[in-house]
């Protein structure tokens, strides 16, 4: 895969991962689309999707959590996605550990809060996260060789 074209889909991975942030970071109070109820039952232990939000706490846990997936967005569609696009291995190779760290932080404490099935959209997403930087590479090397 082009440079070029690794930044395109970056970019359209971006600017969907701050849309569904935003969504998250709503859970607590409203879920006009039913995506994070959907969301809930398929990564959850629980059974009350959205409607186990019943706490302070846990609402302002989702602001958080949506706001945290929100700036990785944005950091994926303005910083990486240019780099990739501009051949910059650095930004390439740290947004490669990023969402490295994103994953085993993330997953590891979802299998030790009781919601190991939280695992499974995670490798989804680090799958569409890590696709266009390990393909960007690869097109990148076999043009230098």
């Amino acid at each position: 895969m082009s440079p070029t074209t690794a930044a395109r889909a970056m970019r359209i991975i971006g600017a969907f991962s701050i849309i569904t942030a935003v969504l998250f970071a709503l859970a607590g109070v409203t879920d006009f689309t039913g995506m994070n109820d959907m969301f809930f039952n398929l990564a959850s232990s629980g059974s009350q999707g959205v409607a186990g939000l019943t706490t302070p706490e846990s609402k302002l846990a989702m602001a958080i959590a949506g706001g945290v997936f929100g700036g990785l967005g944005a950091m994926y569609l303005f910083i990486s996605a240019p780099g990739v696009e501009q051949g910059n291995e650095l930004i390439r190779r740290g947004s490669i550990y990023v969402f490295l760290t994103w994953f085993v932080i993330d997953s590891s404490a979802s299998v030790a809060s009781g919601n190991a099935t939280n695992v499974i959209p995670n490798l989804v997403f680090l799958a569409f996260y890590m696709a266009p930087l390990l393909l960007a590479k690869q097109a990148g090397a076999a043009v230098n060789a």
